[in-house]
């Protein structure tokens, strides 16, 4: 869900905010990051190199997939240790990515819908006309479901070839998928729910109008949502009600991915752990500053600005840096 926050979706969840509508939304997401992002940044190590930030990262078949600014692709295939460059399919900012049908789907800026068959190696347009950014995506039920931050989901049913909008209604900045349900999290804790991505939509209750919901996941049979001021929740009810839990920090949380019976969330210079339930929340590293999360063959991986990706192999206790 996920470093992605510019000015056009800062003013979308402005607008969004006076809306007599009530629910949620994973489109900025998507799980996004606050704030404007300063691209292709160079660090003094090395001057000759151009570095982009990455804002979303996946698993599946075996490879790590992140995706960022000005389409950068970066793949992993031996458990996230070393990264070789994916070839670029846009020049436009990549918010998120997720895995399914052997197929990796790319959303972002401007209405970016991309597909993979080859694990990232080369990239195809989806087709769909609209030009407002896809923050979030999300696979389930053979469909892709992407969030947008103009208050609707976009689903294709082909693996990322043709694209249809969905259902509407709320601003949701990512989504996740479990129990044979979308589930969507995003600006004053809006959450919608769908089993396809389609009409009917269902807006369930986060218990929360205050918070922003930037980043959700599904695990042992629960969704697990994080957001601004450190905020978690948890349903056990495929997202018709939130409980409150417990945070050790007022740090707004980007991400959260379900992992070895954990839930990791990340944000800028705090990692948060918790048991399967989301209790026993705690923070185990204070020093990466973190855009986004996903776990794969038994390790956490997580992308940063300038192009820094880490890895830990302790459950999110500790992080070593991969990349670059």
């Amino acid at each position: 869900m996920k470093n992605r926050l510019l000015f056009p979706i800062i003013f979308a969840f402005i607008f969004s905010s006076c809306s007599d509508f009530s629910g949620n939304e994973d489109a900025v997401e998507a799980s996004l990051k606050p704030g404007p992002v300063t691209k292709k940044k160079k660090e003094e190590s090395d001057p000759t190199r151009t570095y982009y930030d990455l804002n979303g990262i996946t698993y599946g078949n075996n490879t790590f997939v992140a995706v960022g600014d000005d389409g950068t692709v970066r793949t992993s295939s031996d458990n996230g240790a070393t990264w070789d460059n994916g070839t670029r399919g846009t020049t436009r900012d990549l918010y998120e990515i997720a895995y399914g049908n052997s197929t990796f789907v790319a959303v972002g800026q401007s209405g970016t819908h991309l597909y993979s068959r080859d694990d990232g190696a080369t990239w195809d347009n989806g087709t769909w006309s609209s030009a407002d950014d896809i923050t979030g995506v999300a696979f389930g039920n053979n469909t892709f479901v992407g969030v947008s931050d103009n208050k609707y989901l976009t689903k294709s049913t082909d693996n990322g070839a043709n694209w249809v909008q969905g259902c509407s209604g709320v601003s949701v900045y990512d989504v996740a998928f479990g129990n044979s349900k979308f589930v969507a999290s995003g600006a004053k804790g809006a959450i919608q729910t769908s089993d396809n991505g389609s009409d009917p939509c269902s807006t369930g209750s986060s218990g929360t109008m205050t918070h922003t919901l930037y980043g959700i996941t599904f695990g042992n049979n629960r969704f697990f949502s994080v957001g601004s001021s450190g905020k978690l929740i948890i349903s056990a009810d495929d997202g018709g009600t939130f409980a409150d839990k417990t945070s050790p920090t007022t740090i707004t949380l980007y991400s959260t991915v379900f992992g070895n019976d954990k839930f990791v969330a990340v944000g800028p210079y705090a990692v948060v752990v918790s048991d399967n339930v989301g209790d026993s929340a705690g923070i185990t590293d204070e020093t990466v500053d973190l855009n986004d999360v996903t776990f794969g063959n038994g390790v956490f991986v997580a992308v940063s600005d300038k192009d820094k990706i880490y890895r830990s192999t302790d459950d999110g206790d500790s992080w070593t840096k991969v990349y670059p």
